[in-house]
């Protein structure tokens, strides 16, 4: 049975928005077809590690989120 891989934290300094721009230009840079294709497979590399981020960060968020409104819901319930 496969372990589940531990998730390493996101920097202090993590930036949504900055990420979210650094993919969008690798993105670019990948589809012009003007890079040798070492260097795709690099900067594809580095654009789905920056996804991953995202996706880490998005999810903590959509359970931080989940858990103040259990809160909200078993405050009125009292």
């Amino acid at each position: 049975m496969a372990r589940p891989k531990k998730t390493p934290a996101l920097p202090d300094d993590w930036s949504y928005e900055a990420t979210l721009h650094r993919i969008e230009t690798l993105t670019t840079q990948i589809e012009t077809g003007e890079l040798p294709l070492a260097e795709v497979f690099e900067q594809f590399s580095e654009a789905v590690g920056a996804l991953q981020q995202c996706d880490q960060f998005l999810q903590q968020k959509q359970q931080q989120a989940s858990l103040l409104v259990e809160t909200l819901v078993s405050e009125e319930a009292d």
